[in-house]
């Protein structure tokens, strides 16, 4: 629970505010020692027995206590043996597999969480953390404005009462996030002739707020040239994402990134091609949410590269 939802909770009669509390699981338990539990068969008091001395102290249910630990222009072309493009390729299905793999644990892991709107009894212990590093528990109903303004966070624990799901939250972006993508994308040759191929994208960043969001990106695409050799592009970048738009599950949005871009071809003759240019991407997004921490992601976007335009169309999953 936030210093906020503490505060707002505070702010309701004690007969009412169990009955709607906004939580958010934490991946692993806060350390703080057990509370006993409480049943339908627990007496409710509302008014508890208080003493004020140093510091926040509440006697009768837990005692204030100290506690440790926390909560456009080229980099220039190239040409060697053979190889290159094939070497490139392969290295790159290798850390697409490895980021898939990734992806699906980290989806486990955040789609186990619940983030949304829990009833409580009104006698529900709540551990609370002081600002000053200090620790007690009460009951929800004995919660007060000074001690909720005292407090840093809440923990509740759904083995200490009885704990019932009213709703989840909707899709929240705000913290890490790490996505992954595949698709098509075109792809022009040192030749000058364009065609489609698989494209892949691993992304890892930050949104400081809900509707932006900060993240490293890298492509990855390879297709045959026109000698039925490997040609392979890479590009990693940086991006800006931005989502204004939300139409119930539905959100839409653009992004923006700029980088390097580095493409190899293998040749007939046994050598191959290659080199590096600035690169420069832009687009629109369309997600779908899944979860309150999962969403269904599809980006269309532009990327102009070696004096060229290339567009690519992905489809992924997005986890925060």
């Amino acid at each position: 629970m936030t210093s906020a939802e503490l505060q707002r909770l505070a702010s309701l009669p004690p007969e009412t505010r169990s009955q709607s509390v906004v939580v958010h699981q934490e991946i692993s338990e806060a350390g703080s020692p057990p509370a006993e539990r409480v049943d339908g068969s627990t007496d409710v008091i509302f008014v508890p027995n208080i003493n004020i001395s140093t510091g926040i102290r509440y006697g009768g249910y837990g005692n204030a206590q100290p506690v440790r630990g926390g909560s456009g222009s080229g980099f220039g072309g190239s040409k060697g043996s053979s190889g290159g493009a094939s070497s490139g390729k392969e290295a790159a299905i290798a850390i697409v597999v490895i980021a898939a793999v990734a992806l699906v644990a980290v989806a486990a892991v955040e789609g186990s969480r619940y983030d949304g709107t829990v009833q409580l009894h009104p006698m529900h212990p709540v551990h609370l953390w002081g600002r000053d590093g200090g620790y007690t528990v009460v009951p929800i109903a004995w919660l007060d404005a000074s001690l909720a303004a005292w407090a840093e966070k809440g923990v509740v624990r759904s083995t200490e009462g009885p704990w019932r799901e009213l709703q989840r939250q909707p899709l929240w972006r705000q913290g890490l996030t790490y996505a992954m993508y595949g698709g098509t994308g075109s792809m022009e040759s040192v030749a000058g002739d364009k065609a489609a191929g698989p494209a892949f994208l691993i992304q890892g960043g930050y949104f400081p707020t809900d509707e932006i969001g900060i993240l490293a990106s890298m492509f990855f695409g390879w297709r045959d040239n026109r000698y039925q050799e490997t040609m392979f592009d890479s590009r990693y970048f940086l991006e800006l994402d931005y989502y204004p738009i939300k139409a119930g599950a539905l959100h839409a949005g653009l992004f923006g990134g700029i980088g390097a871009a580095y493409r190899f071809e293998d040749l007939p003759d046994g050598t191959f091609a290659g080199g590096g240019a600035r690169m420069f991407t832009g687009g629109a997004l369309f997600q779908l949410e899944l979860h309150t921490r999962i969403a269904l992601t599809g980006r269309l976007g532009i990327t102009h590269t070696y004096n060229e335009r290339t567009s690519d169309m992905l489809v992924g999953i997005s986890v925060y």
